[in-house]
């Protein structure tokens, strides 16, 4: 049996973008909810620094992320938040260990 993956997202928007940001992500949570393996996703922004969002994500294997990141939602989401964000997305994949 494997493991689940835990995935954190760091996104941060132009400040004149946040509300771009916040849309696009908020719909690819909703649509990644929705697909086989996603255990939660949570879309989580920064109160002093409302240009900073979290994607915090479990998915029920290394092979449901792979799905997940082959998804045309997926893809929709990245290509267009690009022009929107001030830095280079930080994608960290995690495992529990206790």
């Amino acid at each position: 049996m494997s493991k689940p993956v835990h995935v954190v997202v760091k996104v941060v928007a132009r400040s004149d973008a946040v509300s771009d940001v916040r849309a696009i992500v908020l719909t690819l949570a909703e649509k990644s909810r929705a697909e086989t393996g996603c255990t939660s996703y949570e879309v989580i922004q920064d109160l002093a620094a409302p240009e900073i969002f979290l994607l915090v994500e479990e998915w029920e294997s290394i092979a449901a992320l792979e799905a997940h990141n082959k998804t045309p939602h997926f893809h929709e989401a990245v290509a267009s938040s690009v022009p929107f964000l001030a830095r280079a997305l930080e994608v960290g994949r995690y495992t529990a260990i206790g």
